[in-house]
Parts: C-alpha cells; sequence; structure tokens
C-alpha cells in the first residue's frame, strides 16, 4: 500500500472504534507515557491539542500544566506551512481558538524555541515497530523535527494504528518510541 491508500485504510480502522474503546485506549496510553522516565523527568514537554479520532492526552497535559511544567502544543503558520511549540498555560476552552482543519491553539500566541523542548508528543494516522510515522500528509511535524529535534520524539496512536512497515520518504523523520495502550516501542 503506498501513503495515500494506507492513510485512508488507517483514518477507517480508528473511525470504527467505539468511542468508549478509543477513551479507554487513551487513558492507558497516559499511564504507559506517565511509566517513561524520558516522561516523567522532563521538564518541557511540546504536546497536541487532539483532533477527533486521535489520542486524548488532555487529562496529562491538565497534570503537567498544574505541576508547573512546561508544556506547548503546535502554533501552525499556514502561509509559510511551518510549526513551532505555543505555551499553553490552561484547558480551558475560552483561552483556545480553533484554526484550519479543527485545529486547536491558545488564543495567546507565546512561541517557544524548539531548543528548549525536552520531549515532543506526536500523533499520527500511522506508526510501524521502527519508528516510521505516517501523518496526514502535511509535513508539519517531519520539517519541525528535522529542523530542530528534541532529545525524545515519541510517536503516539492507538494499537490498531501500528502496521508491518510505513512507506518512507527521505524527509520522513524517526520517532525515538511508539507508545500503544499495550506496548512501547523503541527504535
Amino acid at each position: 500500500m503506498n501513503k495515500i491508500e494506507l492513510r485512508t485504510h488507517l483514518k477507517e480502522l480508528v473511525a470504527n472504534v467505539e468511542l468508549e474503546q478509543k477513551k479507554n485506549a487513551s487513558e492507558a496510553i497516559c499511564k504507559q507515557l506517565m511509566s517513561l522516565a524520558s516522561v516523567a523527568n522532563s521538564n518541557s514537554i511540546f504536546a497536541y491539542l487532539p483532533l477527533q479520532n486521535e489520542v486524548d492526552l488532555l487529562p496529562l497535559l491538565e497534570l503537567w500544566i498544574d505541576e508547573s511544567r512546561t508544556v506547548c502544543v503546535p502554533l501552525i503558520n499556514w502561509e509559510e506551512n511551518t510549526m513551532r511549540g505555543g505555551l499553553l498555560t490552561t484547558l480551558d476552552e475560552s483561552a483556545l481558538i480553533e484554526t484550519k482543519f479543527g485545529i486547536k491553539e491558545p488564543k495567546e500566541r507565546h512561541p517557544l524555541p524548539t531548543d528548549c523542548i525536552d520531549v515532543l508528543l506526536v500523533p499520527g494516522v500511522g506508526f510501524d515497530s521502527q519508528g516510521g510515522r505516517l501523518g496526514r500528509g502535511g509535513g508539519f511535524y517531519d520539517r519541525l523535527i528535522a529542523r530542530s529535534r528534541p532529545p525524545i520524539v515519541i510517536g503516539v496512536c492507538f494499537d490498531e494504528q501500528i502496521v508491518e512497515s510505513i512507506p518512507r520518504e527521505s524527509h520522513d523523520q524517526l520517532m525515538s518510541a511508539v507508545v500503544t495502550p499495550t506496548k512501547v516501542y523503541f527504535e
């Protein structure tokens, strides 16, 4: 399967998983992430505000904000097709705005330098056990990682999103690890 076919197939698979099952899987992924020393001990984490059918890390984001860790989420410049981390200080809906494609960002844009990020948590449409990632096709995460790779880059996904092999191109960036509800794969 090429990337387009695989993306369509995996999106359909995840869309057919029951909401309660996705909620339970997201909770299990949060527990898996907190069991990793690199995440548990990090001071600054680049995560994301989940779209429909993405792993929900909101409980972790809330915990990290309460612990006064530096939490940032994508700020996207659609004209330049670039992404950087923006400080997230609350999950209050009134402090967030919805941009293109339903992506939420903090209303107050406070960009952070990528070199201060300890861990980058990356969503995806699919992953393989070797750290390969299939995104939505925009290349935002690949460009961010290539430009200034944080020490640890972790893909997060449901078990249904793990495939034997993700087709790779020269610009595709590998994850340091991939975390699912039932397993942690290291590169």
